[in-house]
């Protein structure tokens, strides 16, 4: 893996059967079925040693399925770049699965055996399916995702959804160490998901005292939502702004979510089932 610095925002795409991503400082907006995402990353330098955030986007044959994983990954050079890659073939290998449960199990069972080397990574795994607009996500170590509804115009942190924890912990082993959170929400169009990673909340304000949760959500809620492009940009500015050593220690890396109208191609209904067959065909773009 390589890492880049990107200044602008470029609009990227996405094929069916294939999965999108990488390390390093990023400013990428892509258009799938039904959603629009934003992916915002800035590295740092200082992190370059220890470890660094893993960010990895997936579309599944008719692009129907869109699924991510950002995870903040504490670990040496080699030791990273082979455990980005195999959570990558994990995340191909389950491209097509509406239901996540087994991708999650996997991943989860590979950053437990990883721990038992001094690696240690928080993660979020999300999976948006377009007709029924009904996205899941599991999360270990990271802030709760911030949810806009766009019928009531309002930001709130999203709700956890109650669950055996012992089911849960059978499909997320990360809990050895950190705590499960398990979302499940229906979204409507216009709808907002941010995901942001614990370096957000332990900025900074004015005064030197770190924000939290609650202090990011106030900010978020100041920004305009009728600009999502623009929306990741303006938050992080601000908080550059607030106080010098914000987001200059660790890798800060940011998703957007918005539901859209915009419906599956017919050319990718029509070719989803043979790209289903010839799944085995290495069609992966990673940077």
């Amino acid at each position: 893996m390589t890492s880049v610095t990107l200044t602008n925002e470029n609009e990227s795409s996405l094929k069916c059967m294939e999965v999108w991503g990488g390390n390093g400082s990023r400013k990428n907006h892509f258009v799938r079925p039904g959603l629009d995402v934003w992916i915002h990353s800035q590295a740092v330098s200082s992190s370059a040693a220890g470890g660094s955030d893993l960010y990895l986007l997936s579309s599944c044959s008719s692009g129907r399925i869109t699924r991510m994983m950002v995870a903040d990954v504490c670990s040496q050079g080699s030791h990273f770049a082979e455990l980005a890659e195999e959570i990558r073939e994990l995340m191909k290998r389950n491209i097509n699965t509406i239901r996540q449960t087994r991708v999650v199990r996997e991943i989860s069972r590979r950053l437990v055996e990883s721990s038992r080397h001094g690696c240690i990574a928080t993660a979020l795994i999300g999976t948006y399916f377009a007709p029924t607009r009904k996205l899941v996500l599991c999360n270990t170590g990271n802030p709760p995702p911030l949810l806009y509804r766009a019928a009531h115009q309002e930001w709130s942190v999203l709700k956890q959804v109650p669950q055996n924890t012992t089911a849960i912990h059978k499909s997320f082993m990360v809990s050895d160490f950190e705590e499960y959170q398990y979302f499940e929400t229906q979204l409507d169009f216009g709808d907002m998901l941010l995901s942001i990673g614990n370096a957000l909340t332990e900025c900074r304000s004015k005064d030197g005292r770190i924000i939290g949760m609650h202090g990011l959500e106030e900010r978020v809620r100041h920004l305009d939502p009728r600009r999502p492009g623009e929306l990741v940009a303006a938050l992080t500015e601000e908080l550059k702004q607030e106080h010098r050593d914000n987001l200059s220690i660790d890798d800060a890396t940011v998703l957007l979510w918005q539901v859209t109208k915009t419906s599956v191609p017919w050319r990718d209904n029509l070719l989803a089932p043979l790209r289903y067959f010839q799944g085995a065909n290495d069609n992966t773009n990673i940077e």
